[in-house]
């Protein structure tokens, strides 16, 4: 290890200690307050809500969203509830089918918003117009995610108990939809580095740490469908991305570039098997999705893929 990357680690390993620390108090903190108060919660009638720049315009829902995920930049999501739920919630699948040819569904709990099950176009078959979920007695919300979405997305009908609870929706959704993740960065502050500097050296020198650790504590919400590839990348360097013959016949790939402190910085598809990143002004982190296509790829081992780390032409 060259003498600059070890002194680095002598304030980046303590910092990112302190960080992970802080991380987990605000994460805390927020649980503990939504507990107490909700907006959601004080709502009457269940609704959609759709992140764009409206919805992130709020402070606190910014550092809530910054606290408890990786911005999925390739996804159109929407958010929908409360629902009071006795014993079980359906989804009207027609409107998802029509909306776009991959998507996921996955039901949270109000307070704490934890995960509790999800459905995705791989292990529903096409002729399905709906899906029953029974759940325990409770309050919920129900987020979408839509990839290569068509315009207009219709978000669908949800029913709770027998009943119907919430109507469908259109929604105009333009392929630069997501475009509004570009105006996040001039947001950023020292609240938000405090909050996921140990990001970086986590996966620039975590290696050996527990690997289901780090997927854990990086990717908190993950699409259980889809293969995650991930790391950190310093000032300069570039990331070359060699792909097995065949991947992207059966997979999408979606590459997302977010700076150290988890702002996006910029994402695409991966459409050849060879690519190599820009050059970074920053240092940054990567995560690199890997989604199946069809229903048959669902769950199968990957064969290997090549992410190497390079510096620009003409530093070394």
């Amino acid at each position: 290890m060259a003498l600059p990357a070890k002194l680095t680690l002598l304030w980046e390993v303590p910092l990112g200690l302190l960080s992970f620390g802080f991380s987990r108090l605000v994460r805390a903190t927020l649980t503990l307050v939504s507990r107490y108060y909700n907006p959601n919660d004080r709502r009457a009638q269940p609704e959609w809500q759709v992140t764009n720049a409206d919805f992130l315009r709020s402070p606190l829902k910014l550092l809530w969203v910054m606290s408890r995920a990786r911005w999925n930049l390739h996804a159109l999501i929407a958010i929908a509830g409360p629902f009071t739920v006795t014993h079980q919630l359906s989804l009207d699948l027609e409107s998802l089918w029509q909306s776009a040819p991959s998507w996921t569904a996955v039901v949270y709990t109000l307070q704490g918003y934890q995960t509790v099950t999800s459905v995705g176009s791989l292990a529903t078959p096409r002729y399905q117009t709906k899906v029953t979920i029974p759940l325990p007695a409770g309050r919920y919300l129900v987020g979408v995610r839509h990839y290569n979405w068509r315009d207009p997305v219709q978000l669908p009908a949800i029913g709770v108990d027998g009943k119907p609870a919430l109507a469908s929706q259109s929604l105009n959704a333009p392929p630069d939809f997501n475009q509004f993740y570009r105006q996040l960065p001039a947001r950023r502050g020292w609240l938000y580095s405090a909050l996921n500097f140990y990001v970086y050296p986590l996966l620039r020198w975590g290696q050996g740490l527990p690997q289901a650790w780090v997927k854990r504590v990086f990717l908190p919400v993950p699409n259980p469908e889809t293969h995650f590839f991930y790391g950190a990348l310093d000032r300069g360097e570039r990331l070359t991305l060699d792909l097995p013959a065949g991947l992207l016949q059966t997979h999408r790939l979606y590459f997302s570039l977010y700076s150290r402190d988890c702002f996006p910085l910029d994402w695409y598809p991966i459409l050849s098997p060879s690519h190599t990143t820009a050059s970074l002004p920053e240092q940054a982190v990567y995560i690199l999705r890997v989604h199946p296509q069809v229903p048959e790829n669902l769950g199968v081992d990957l064969p290997s893929l090549t992410l190497t780390p390079k510096p620009a032409p003409g530093s070394g």
